[in-house]
């Protein structure tokens, strides 16, 4: 499984360092790339993939999965559960 952050820092990007703290205080840095949309590609690579330029989202094998909840969420069952 791929799995890709597409998310911003600083002004506006809460929800994403919210993310970022769950992955990394969750020991997850290693299964997930991050992507700042700050960049260029990066902001292409989101906009491909939404149709938009939203952060945080979580791409899951070219699967969308956006907002922080949604992608805690998803984290916690998907990627947390099969560590236990």
């Amino acid at each position: 499984m791929k799995i890709k952050l597409f998310h911003q820092i600083g002004l506006g990007g809460e929800d994403s360092a919210a993310v970022r703290k769950f992955i990394s205080d969750n020991g997850l840095k290693d299964v997930i790339e991050f992507f700042n949309i700050k960049y260029d590609e990066s902001r292409a690579a989101a906009q491909a993939l939404t149709g938009s330029v939203e952060a945080p989202v979580l791409d899951v094998d070219g699967k969308a999965i956006r907002g922080r909840e949604l992608i805690l969420d998803w984290l916690r069952t998907n990627v947390l559960a099969q560590r236990e």
